[in-house]
């Protein structure tokens, strides 16, 4: 995901609309912006153990940003 310009304004407020829509605090943005620039390859999986944010969480997060942005999941 390389491509994404997380200094973007849109790419930004997607970020900030995303963490709204999933329930995740504004505090995570910049991990969501983060996350928005590692292959999804390289992001943690969910351990099982109740831990918030659940990673699954973070990575709807960026999932919903992409699609805010019409940009492809990554596979």
């Amino acid at each position: 995901m390389d491509d994404v310009d997380v200094n973007d304004p849109a790419v930004k407020e997607a970020v900030q609309k995303a963490c709204v829509d999933v329930g995740l605090p504004l505090v995570y943005r910049s991990l969501i912006s983060q996350m928005l620039r590692t292959p999804s390859s390289e992001w943690p999986a969910c351990c099982g153990e109740g831990c918030y944010p659940c990673q699954e969480t973070l990575a709807d997060a960026v999932h919903y940003t992409l699609k805010l942005l019409g940009r492809p999941l990554p596979s």
